[in-house]
């Protein structure tokens, strides 16, 4: 996988891809959300979507199943930070 590159935009986020040029901007709460799991992924470069809704609802408490996250989840599957 190619390493994302991330800036803070603001209160929110732009994440990079060169692998294929594409940019996404997150919202504050995808901008923390994307930080998080950078965190507790940098080792394994794709984190698996398992371990991420495991630590989304049990470390930083949040409703993994709101339309809302669902599409955070989504977008970060997307840009390939979250596997299978």
């Amino acid at each position: 996988m190619t390493k994302l590159q991330y800036r803070k935009l603001g209160n929110g986020g732009a994440v990079f891809d060169p692998a294929n040029w594409r940019t996404h901007v997150l919202t504050p709460a995808a901008a923390i959300i994307f930080e998080a799991l950078t965190e507790v992924g940098a080792e394994e470069g794709t984190l698996l979507r398992s371990r991420a809704l495991d630590f989304l609802r049990d470390e930083l408490e949040l409703d993994t199943e709101t339309p809302e996250m669902q599409q955070v989840l989504r977008s970060l599957q997307e840009m390939g930070m979250l596997g299978g």
